[in-house]
């Protein structure tokens, strides 16, 4: 007969892979018989931790980890291996002590410098991952698992160049690591390449089908490419895999929001911000999607504001000193930062007021965060004293960049959109900040302290929708280049083939269900009007079919509606010719679509609103003198747009005008705008300079 003592190899051996095989029990079963032969066993407390973690007894786990740390304190691999069961067990403490207890017993090894890393990236502490990556590569420089990490982790810094040379760096040592393939996707998307994002995600899934990171970046990869139906085949197999995982439920919520689908992607990110409450880029991104909703309240927003400025603001030790002469006329350093500084709605809206900022009192200075930047881009690059792409900086190296180019007033111009920098104000590397174009409600920031706006997109009674103070220009907040190569104004499309078109050529996610029965209230009471729609979406075969089926439950049938996909710029102008009427959708209003429409000679019936958003095709009409074409609610909406089409003769007089008359108006000058904004700038500025005193 076997003595105990002779069996505790086999014991151990079966609770090893009952473990491995999620045989829990049996695995706890054996180490138990195992320990009372021999307590102080290692490999039994060890093993038997393992088997409390996958029965979720998180604390006996613990328990049994810390007696194995005890029993092989001299021992580098086994503290290592410790401090990753730690690490699983989200013990964060724990594990960093035994990591670092690793190191101080053997200083050449390269694992537990690796598993640091993964603990801090986890924490967030990514500077801090990165140097703990790049010491174990150095100690151990055929290490893929190390590549792989670093790839991530550059990932998280938005260093994209690097992080893809790390990844191919992991592949070349291992092509068989599905992390590898996983993280290089993050870096091709990052740099905008998604086709060969998409090739090295599914490389990762055919490596390990059950990896929900890399179907999650295979769906952002669709994504960006416009396959949206597939996108969301991608994300579902991804949150099947995973539930838990927050950033799935937000990739999820970009996809449905493409779609038109506002209220079900609010819905996933309600599901995301279950999981991470404060995480200020779920936050972000649900500020931006309730902008689309009917029913979201002001109130409610600027709350999600505050909130995610308290979340940016977390372990952030803002500037407080600026080498910034508090001089009130002297020549002011203005910086601009955005995502958006080129051929997007802002490049459009900043190429007219930058031609007429007086330099002689103003040096403008771009931080452009788009990876790639285009002929617009070279041109507003042309109006500017300095120019950087900080794509690739962290929100620190961003902060210490501007704080050091002395800027006087710093400008965002993203807001809560793609390729914002939020985090980077919350660090106040300028004494005055400002939110200004490329957002349309508060950020939700403390350390900006204005937004820029006008009477109506900012009226006194909702000063309280905004964490800034509001500084009003005289006209309009928006101001506008006339289109490139725009066509001449075409004649009255209703007077060539008997009925008259609306249009509406906005983004499909603004066009909600509040929206779709507005427009086809009208279209019941013009028995003979057509409604043409043009958006990118509309490309796709199956969102035309949606919105068929969508507009077919308000009995309005195919045959009265126009679905196009976009186009080049050319073409798109020249569809205004085919509208007689473009239709605003509301609460979020058209911007620069509107002012196109204006300048094709189409006027546009915009809807009263009750925020900044709601308010746009509000100021823009007022701008251009057409106060006339602002309904007071859906009703007079519905009446506005019949009335206007019934007096086909007015209407055509109208579209004759309508380019001259918004070309002599505020909407066009850019130099009264100007003018309005070096005031605006002035007037911060000697606020600041006034509080220094």
């Amino acid at each position: 007969m076997t003595a105990p003592f002779q069996l505790l190899g086999q014991w151990i051996s079966a609770a090893h892979a009952a473990n491995t095989n999620g045989q829990f029990d049996a695995a706890a079963g054996l180490c138990k018989q195992a320990l009372k032969v021999a307590p102080n066993l290692p490999e039994a407390w060890y093993n038997l931790a393992i088997a409390h973690r996958g029965l979720g007894r998180k604390s006996e786990a613990l328990d049994a980890l810390k007696k194995t740390g005890t029993l092989t304190r001299d021992s580098a691999d086994a503290q290592n291996s410790i401090g990753l069961a730690f690490l699983e067990l989200a013990a964060y403490p724990e594990a960093k002590r035994y990591f670092e207890r690793a190191i101080a017993l053997a200083p050449g090894y390269a694992f537990p410098h690796s598993n640091l890393g993964k603990l801090l990236e986890r924490q967030k502490r990514y500077k801090e991952a990165e140097v703990s990556f790049k010491t174990a590569i150095r100690l151990q420089p055929d290490l893929a698992p190390a590549y792989a990490n670093l790839c991530g982790i550059l990932n998280a810094q938005k260093q994209y160049a690097a992080a893809e040379a790390a990844g191919r760096k992991a592949i070349e040592l291992a092509a068989d690591t599905p992390l590898a393939w996983s993280n290089l996707s993050s870096s091709l998307i990052g740099r905008k390449r998604f086709a060969d994002a998409e090739t090295a995600c599914r490389q990762a899934i055919a490596l390990a089908r059950e990896t929900p990171e890399a179907w999650g970046n295979l769906g952002q990869a669709l994504a960006e490419q416009f396959r949206l139906d597939e996108a969301e085949a991608a994300y579902t197999t991804a949150l099947a895999l995973d539930p838990g995982m927050a950033s799935l439920h937000s990739g999820m919520a970009k996809v449905l929001l493409e779609k038109g689908a506002a209220a079900q992607a609010a819905g996933e990110l309600r599901q995301a911000l279950a999981k991470d409450a404060n995480d200020p880029d779920l936050l972000s991104h649900q500020l931006f999607c309730l902008n689309y909703l009917p029913d979201s309240t002001p109130a409610e927003m600027t709350a999600i504001a505050r909130q995610y400025g308290d979340a940016i603001r977390a372990n952030i030790a803002p500037f407080d000193t600026w080498q910034c002469p508090a001089e009130p006329e002297r020549k002011l350093r203005i910086g601009m930062l955005s995502g958006d500084l080129r051929r997007h709605p802002v490049g459009y809206l900043l190429r007219g007021p930058l031609r007429e900022i007086g330099k002689p009192d103003f040096e403008i200075f771009a931080y452009s965060n788009f990876p790639i930047e285009d002929d617009l881009s070279g041109e507003l690059r042309q109006l500017c004293t300095g120019w950087s792409n900080v794509s690739e900086k962290s929100d620190a190296e961003l902060a210490r960049q501007i704080h050091d180019d002395r800027i006087d007033i710093l400008l965002d111009l993203s807001g809560h959109t793609d390729y914002s920098r939020l985090a980077v104000f919350a660090r106040k590397p300028a004494p005055v900040q400002v939110t200004w174009l490329g957002y349309f409600a508060t950020t939700g920031v403390r350390e900006i302290d204005w937004k820029i706006g006008d009477p109506w997109v900012a009226p006194d009674d909702e000063a309280g929708h905004f964490t800034e103070k509001l500084w009003r220009l005289p006209d309009s907040c928006f101001c506008f280049a006339p289109p490139e190569g725009a066509p001449t104004v075409a004649a009255l499309p209703s007077e060539r083939n008997g009925h008259v078109t609306y249009g509406c050529f906005n983004n499909l996610a603004k066009v909600n269900d509040a929206v779709i029965a507005t427009w086809s209230r009208i279209l019941h009471a013009d028995p003979t009007a057509r409604l043409l729609l043009k958006a990118k979406q509309l490309g796709a075969d199956e969102l035309r079919a949606k919105l068929l089926a969508r507009f077919a439950g308000h009995g309005i049938g195919p045959e009265r509606l126009e679905l196009e996909g976009a186009g080049s710029y050319a073409e798109y102008l020249a569809t205004y010719a085919r509208i007689d009427i473009a239709l605003d959708p509301f609460p979020y209003t058209g911007g620069t679509t509107t002012a196109e429409s204006l300048w094709m000679g189409v006027p546009v019936v915009t809807l009263q609103g009750d925020r900044f958003i709601a308010h746009q095709g509000e100021s823009l009409m007022q701008a251009a003198g057409l106060s006339d074409m602002i309904a007071t609610d859906a009703d007079a909406y519905v009446q506005l747009a019949l009335s206007t089409a019934a007096d086909r003769q007015a209407l055509a007089e109208m579209r004759a005008g309508l380019r001259a008359r918004v070309a002599s108006s505020p909407l066009f000058d850019a130099a009264r705008y100007a003018r309005n904004l070096e005031a605006a700038w002035r007037g911060m500025w000697a606020e600041w300079c006034a509080r220094q005193a």
